[in-house]
Order: structure tokens, then C-alpha cells, then sequence
């Protein structure tokens, strides 16, 4: 079985024009599914009795984002903390993780804390980032699997018996 963990993350925003406008001035996005209202058995078997949603894809060089902004039940998005939730956040490569940081602080996101090396000291930087909902994600210069070996080269008790 070949599985990848790339397809898309979904995400509950407040209001779905100011986040497709975030995603695509601070992540350089492209609108590749147009919002449209969904209602009815489907969604209420996914959501509850009710439920009426605007959803849209976001795209990047790879992969998506799924926005969802419910029209009912409107529930306010708490507060990431990143103890305390289930998913934390999720994580984009960028080729220049400062200046992506500038354009997200441009288009009304913040940093959770200034650039850093992986590992302490590597060529590689990241930081954690806010949308204007709260949503938390990271900002890396490097891919996964260079992250992993920063990782390991850093704390080599991170590394995977062979």
C-alpha cells in the first residue's frame, strides 16, 4: 500500500474571502475551487443537523488547503493552543522563510516567535505562524526529509534504529 500524507488540510475559518485572500497573499495560493454553499444530507451527516457550509480549495505548488466557513451553526474558532488541541498545525516549505514571514505579517498573520535555526544551529530556519483565524502553521526552508536530518544530526537520540 503507498500512502502519502499530502493531499490537503481543512481548515474552519470566519469568514472564507479575507482567508482565500490571506492564503493567497501570504502563501502565494491560487483558487482552484471556487466557494459554494453545501447543505443538506450529506453535509448534515458529516457535520450535524443543520449544517450549512461555504468551502473552497486553496492550492499551492503541492497540495491544498480546504476552507470551510460555517453558515450554521456559527461557533466562534477558539483560541490554538498547541498543548491542548489535536491537530497543532501543519507545515510549508518556503525558499525564504524571512521574507515569506514578511509577506504573512503583510497580509494580517503573525509570528508565534522570531526565525530559528532547526536543530540550533543548521542552514535551515522556520517559524511558527498565525491566519487571521488563529490557525497555527509553520513556515521551514527545507523538506521533510532535510528537516529529519537536521533533526537527528541535532539531537542524536532522535534517530530511528536501522
Amino acid at each position: 500500500m503507498s500512502v502519502r500524507a499530502d493531499h490537503h488540510v481543512a481548515l474552519r475559518v470566519s469568514d472564507l474571502d479575507r482567508a482565500v485572500r490571506f492564503y493567497e497573499e501570504a502563501l502565494g495560493g491560487r483558487l482552484v475551487a471556487a466557494p459554494i454553499m453545501r447543505e443538506g444530507p450529506y453535509i448534515e451527516e458529516v457535520f450535524g443537523p443543520g449544517a450549512v457550509v461555504k468551502v473552497c480549495h486553496v492550492a499551492f505548488a503541492a497540495n491544498a488547503l480546504e476552507l470551510w466557513q460555517f453558515l450554521a451553526p456559527v461557533v466562534p474558532i477558539p483560541p490554538q493552543e498547541q498543548s491542548a488541541v489535536g491537530i497543532m498545525h501543519f507545515a510549508v516549505t518556503v525558499d525564504d522563510v524571512p521574507e515569506a514571514l514578511a509577506r504573512v505579517e503583510a497580509a494580517g498573520g503573525r509570528a508565534r516567535f522570531p526565525v530559528k535555526a532547526i536543530g540550533g544551529s543548521s542552514p535551515g530556519r522556520f517559524v511558527y505562524c498565525e491566519d487571521p483565524d488563529g490557525h497555527v502553521f509553520e513556515l521551514l526552508s527545507v523538506d521533510h526529509p532535510e528537516t529529519v536530518r537536521l533533526i537527528v544530526e541535532g539531537n542524536p537520540d532522535a534517530a530511528v534504529p536501522s
